[in-house]
């Protein structure tokens, strides 16, 4: 598998990206088997994607990038905290600018003079949260193979997240008064764009690669914020908070488990 990922690694995260919108796309799908509102499956997959997001960020990105700061100076860890901070605070300026909206709170952000509609506005929420994860799993591949296992599961566990994703896009959408075909396809269009943001972030760390450590941290960051500032509030947004509380942490530890017992 190295030697393929060695000659064609544009190709390997091409597929590994398509793999998680796909997974997205079969999570969407849910909402044509679901016949009446439920509040506590949308907390269920909400609170599981934030487990493994969190997970993913700490066991295939900061880790990952310890590692490589291996033989340098302790001082040059300091690359780690920092590059979190800066992908939280780009998730931060992103969420000021982009009009959006939250999947259960309906809470609005970023500039008020759109005149997006409530069907665009959640499209660019969540959008803006599949961003970062795309730029991780680019930036995931781009350590010379020496980190592929690592980077491999974490596409895995994003995949494995996307697909409960998939379902709190599309049925959220669906209780709004959306059909279930519009809901199926604004859930897994607005996986799209992890497939262009993981070559992006992958051509971005090759060309930088004395910075790759900061490029995953960064990519850590950005995840955290998305977990913290959308996933976890919208999970207990409900009266289902147990529920999405002890969804998180099945989904951290599917995500543990899988590097444990593969990396």
């Amino acid at each position: 598998m190295k030697e393929l990922f060695v000659s064609y690694p544009y190709l390997f995260v091409f597929v590994m990206a398509f793999f998680n919108w796909f997974m997205t796309f079969l999570g969407s799908t849910i909402v044509f088997f679901i016949k009446k509102e439920s509040q506590k499956l949308v907390s269920i997959s909400l609170g599981s994607a934030a487990g493994i997001m969190v997970a993913a960020s700490f066991f295939s990105l900061i880790l990952p990038a310890i590692n490589e700061l291996d033989n340098k100076p302790t001082y040059f860890l300091l690359i780690i905290p920092l590059g979190f901070l800066l992908g939280g605070l780009f998730l931060r300026l992103c969420d000021l600018l982009l009009p959006h909206e939250h999947l259960i709170s309906h809470h609005q952000e970023g500039l008020k003079d759109s005149h997006l509609s409530k069907t665009n506005l959640l499209m660019l929420a969540m959008t803006l949260h599949n961003i970062p994860e795309g730029l991780a799993v680019g930036v995931a591949f781009a350590g010379n193979g020496q980190q592929l296992l690592s980077a491999i599961i974490l596409s895995i566990g994003i995949g494995i997240q996307n697909f409960p994703e998939g379902m709190a896009i599309s049925l959220p959408m669906h209780q709004c008064g959306i059909s279930k075909s519009k809901s199926l396809f604004y859930g897994q269009l607005s996986a799209l764009v992890e497939i262009p943001s993981a070559l992006i972030g992958y051509s971005f760390a090759k060309m930088m690669g004395t910075i790759l450590p900061f490029a995953l941290s960064f990519a850590a960051g950005a995840m955290i914020f998305v977990c913290i500032e959308e996933l976890i509030p919208e999970a207990n947004a409900t009266k289902e908070i147990d529920v999405g509380t002890m969804s998180f942490m099945v989904g951290f530890i599917i995500m543990m488990t899988l590097d444990i017992c593969l990396g």
